[in-house]
């Protein structure tokens, strides 16, 4: 049996069909309305979730499921395929699964998240009388203490104390222990490398990502809540034209975060300034053409038909062939550039590396260094990241407090985002050229600098306005 997931408009929860019979998968179904409404009634360590968590679990059960109806086993000597996920067993199909995973170098991070969708899924078969044969091993129940310190925003009392559970369907001791982000902080040398080569593949990918760099947006509310004009969630948008003429520096930008509240970032006018000239006023493709192409031609496929889209609709991200760009294509642009490129790269890195960015400027604005990254700084830096994040838990902040303060100590961090990217590519191409090499007679720190400075840039910059500038 495998399963398909059917996504429409207007809709948060997905509609599962088995693929031979295009019947609807009421066992999945039922699953991901009671985990979005009735969590307590599958597990008491449950809570209801959103419609991006659902969607999440939606697509790891789909995973699971479309895997056994692939699996070979043999019955009275004659080998057959396809195993149901209520005749599955945990030591004889699950299994070989989670080890097929580590063998295609998954992370046991990421294999844990599958595998506690699974649970919970088989958890609700049982609870609601569903007869199934897969008897996963209890997981362990821990209580879990929250500091108030890390809630310095809340003025109010709560409970200090909340359940929790160790899974132990995974090896806890593959887990890494990760309290910084320096692996997934990109160079601006590196940056505009990505950059080109987005851009050579569609435009749209280069402006996507710098738009996520600079405004922090997780990929799924770049892709889904990007104002191109005034609407609902943002109504008061104000377009590049009315930006500049109004002198707006800056603007909030209102998007859903994770749990399907309402978060506001910035959206600065240089950063604008790119999206409108590098993307809706395109020498290449601009968007009114890609906006013709939609109407013209997605409109009459049955992709577009199967998702409801007429051509009234107006999306902000659309390729050179007028097709609304998913998060998928996004990241697939993404694959092709680190592959063609030859380094590491995921959308999730412009999000980080733009974080990075913006604390060390907070630094560098402040006088301050890494020797003040201290819990005085630690509490400013969670005020500054908070809004444009949307992280409450100030251990997140942490994290990024760490990857500046270990950055700086391995030489490779640098002046930031706007310094770097409030101009255009071609700009910063003009910035590189003829770099200057600092003489030999700077300090081991004035060295250090400049290394943390063309890390970030990739060039020479202050240097290049000081002489401006003299």
């Amino acid at each position: 049996m495998m399963i398909e997931l059917e996504h429409r408009d207007g809709t948060d929860i997905p509609i599962p069909y088995n693929v031979d019979t295009n019947d609807v998968n009421t066992h999945l179904m039922d699953y991901f309305i009671y985990r979005k409404k009735y969590a307590k009634f599958i597990h008491h360590t449950l809570r209801n979730v959103s419609p991006k968590t659902i969607n999440n679990d939606a697509q790891r059960i789909k995973y699971l499921i479309n895997l056994l109806s692939q699996q070979k086993y043999v019955d009275q000597k004659i080998t057959k395929v396809g195993i149901h996920y209520c005749s599955a067993r945990y030591e004889t199909n699950m299994v070989p699964i989670i080890d097929g995973l580590r063998t295609a170098e998954w992370e046991e991070e990421s294999i844990e998240q599958y595998v506690k969708s699974w649970r919970n899924f088989y958890r609700y078969l049982t609870v609601a009388g569903i007869d199934h044969l897969m008897y996963m091993p209890d997981t362990v129940q821990v209580s879990m203490r929250k500091d108030q310190d890390d809630n310095f925003l809340s003025h109010t009392s709560y409970d200090n104390n909340y359940a929790g559970e160790k899974e132990t369907a995974i090896e806890s001791r593959n887990k890494k222990f990760k309290d910084d982000y320096v692996d997934s902080v990109i160079s601006m040398a590196d940056f505009w490398r990505l950059y080109a080569n987005l851009h050579a593949q569609d435009e749209v990918y280069a402006v996507m990502a710098y738009c996520e760099f600079a405004t922090l947006l997780r990929v799924e509310a770049l892709v889904r809540d990007f104002p191109l004009i005034p609407n609902s969630l943002n109504p008061n948008f104000k377009p590049y034209a009315l930006m500049e003429r109004q002198d707006t520096r800056i603007q909030d930008l209102n998007y859903i975060a994770k749990g399907g509240r309402k978060k506001t970032t910035q959206f600065s006018v240089s950063v604008h300034k790119i999206f409108n000239d590098e993307y809706i006023k395109s020498d290449i493709c601009n968007y009114e053409q890609r906006f013709k192409k939609y109407q013209d031609n997605y409109c009459k496929t049955k992709w577009a038909k199967k998702k409801h889209r007429t051509p009234q609709m107006r999306f902000c991200w659309l390729n050179r062939q007028g097709t609304p760009v998913s998060v998928r294509e996004y990241q697939g642009a993404f694959e092709k550039a680190a592959d063609e490129l030859g380094i590491t790269v995921h959308t999730h890195m412009m999000r980080h590396s733009g974080a990075t960015q913006l604390l060390w400027r907070y630094l560098k604005e402040h006088n301050l260094t890494a020797s003040h990254t201290n819990d005085l700084l630690v509490t400013d830096a969670h005020a500054v990241l908070q809004k444009m994040l949307g992280h409450m838990d100030i251990k997140t902040t942490k994290m990024y407090v760490k990857t500046v303060e270990r950055m700086i100590q391995s030489e490779k961090l640098s002046m930031l985002l706007n310094v770097a990217l409030s101009t255009s590519r071609k700009h910063h191409e003009d910035l590189v050229k003829n770099n200057k090499v600092l003489s030999d007679g700077l300090s081991s720190m004035e060295r250090a600098i400049k290394r943390f400075e063309e890390y970030m840039t990739g060039s020479n910059i202050l240097s290049k306005i000081e002489r401006k500038m003299g």
